[in-house]
């Protein structure tokens, strides 16, 4: 049995969310593993000791995250030697290890982080690949206890060592392998719908449900012994998966909406201008956080105002009189207006309401107008989404970007994409 615990007074305030414990459990899972008890604690030592020492009976592994830090809040490491009985010294690997960290940052290793290096006497350092602060783990009886930084991206480098330790000292043999499809258009309930009944029936392949707005992943993870009869169960499952909702799956390796449509750019050579009022810069946002966007982004319009629309794109001042800023003729005439503006090979627009004002009965909040503008023609896509305005402003960066990806695939006879 494991046990997780986070540490730190910003979780129980709510100021900070619990991602650590979200990640350890689902990686545990995903290696056959599963954590039985989460548990959080704020960054008092008495706190500390008190999680470490009620803990279920069956318990045989513990991994906590927090408090190792170099400031004097991050009490983790004296908590723990002191709970175990043990003193606190300085630990070589840890020093070796922070020495070689800063050297690759480039700087002078200052004497405050040193204190990251005392550690309880007689723990194994847990090499740390990303950051300065090194974990720990000790035993102690027939308990194993991992100590990590709290940094979400440390405690990403380094969730897989502990893994590949608990598996080898449990004697897990099985070989486990997972593929991760992306599903953008469908909720959980509908995707559950469609598949039931249609899905080979594999005992040793599991599917899970992991929605998260605006979208759905679908996690297929197949264990045994025979590496190439799991690789042949997993591809056949996923192969009847695509047969009833292949049109909503927008990746097959976990990739992100934005990394696939700059794939698909980047692939034909196409380059694209984003002209945005509603969601103000978030779907440039989203495709410039992909590493080599520069080769296809070629320029974005945040043209929140009808006059920025008509002085960067061309929209004509008639036409947002005659139909409104939030309309199909204008989503069109700005698409058009930022592909001929920057001599791009598409034009993607959005124009919408995503209040929580500004609705009338006509045109609610949450209506919006999302453009294609291709080589050969220009499509446009009414959408309705009445959430608060973070989540439409989410919801239409997502639409918008689904919409272009269909139409660099050639495949816009789901979208509900109007042809002009």
């Amino acid at each position: 049995m494991i046990e997780l615990l986070t540490i730190g007074d910003e979780l129980l305030s709510g100021r900070t969310a619990d991602t650590n414990a979200h990640f350890i459990a689902r990686e545990l899972t995903e290696a056959g593993l599963s954590a039985t008890r989460f548990s959080s604690v704020g960054d008092q030592p008495e706190a500390i000791r008190r999680a470490l020492t009620t803990l279920l009976p069956d318990t045989r592994f513990v991994i906590a995250t927090g408090g190792l830090g170099p400031t004097d809040d991050d009490l983790t490491a004296s908590a723990v030697a002191a709970t175990f009985g043990r003193e606190l010294v300085v630990s070589e690997a840890a020093i070796a290890n922070m020495e070689r960290r800063y050297r690759e940052f480039g700087r002078p290793m200052p004497d405050a982080a040193k204190k990251q290096a005392v550690l309880p006497q007689g723990c194994e350092a847990i090499d740390n690949p990303v950051g300065t602060a090194c974990g720990f783990m000790i035993q102690d009886g027939q308990r194993q206890f991992f100590f990590l930084p709290g940094v979400p991206e440390e405690v990403h480098a380094m969730t897989g060592f502990i893994i590949e330790h608990i598996r080898a000292y449990c004697g897990m043999r099985q070989i486990i392998k997972s593929r991760t499809l992306k599903v953008f258009g469908l909720w959980e309930s509908k995707i559950q719908e469609l598949l039931k009944g249609r899905l080979p029936e594999l005992p040793a392949v599991a599917l899970g449900y992991y929605p998260s707005f605006p979208e759905v992943s679908l996690k297929i993870t197949a264990t045994g012994s025979d590496e190439e009869q799991i690789e042949q169960e997993l591809q056949l499952f996923q192969a009847a998966i695509q047969a009833c909702i292949g049109e909503y799956i927008y990746s097959e390796n976990n990739e992100p909406l934005e990394e696939v449509v700059g794939r698909l750019l980047a692939g034909r050579k196409a380059t694209l201008a984003v002209a945005e009022s509603c969601t103000g810069g978030l779907i440039t946002h989203r495709l410039t956080n992909v590493a080599g966007s520069s080769a296809y982004v070629e320029r974005s319009f945040i043209v929140y105002s009808n006059m920025a629309k008509q002085e960067l794109l061309a929209v004509p001042e008639a036409v947002l009189a005659g139909h409104g800023a939030v309309s199909e003729p204008v989503a069109r005439l700005m698409a058009e207006g930022a592909r001929q503006a920057a001599g791009t090979t598409y034009g993607l627009s959005v124009t919408g309401i995503a209040g929580p004002d500004g609705g009338t009965p006509e045109k609610p909040v949450g209506t919006v107008f999302i453009g294609v503008a291709a080589p050969d023609e220009t499509m446009v896509k009414k959408m309705f989404y009445p959430g608060t305005r973070e989540k439409v402003k989410m919801m239409t960066s997502q639409m918008a970007l689904n919409l272009l990806r269909l139409a660099l695939l050639g495949n816009t006879r789901e979208s509900g994409l109007k042809k002009f």
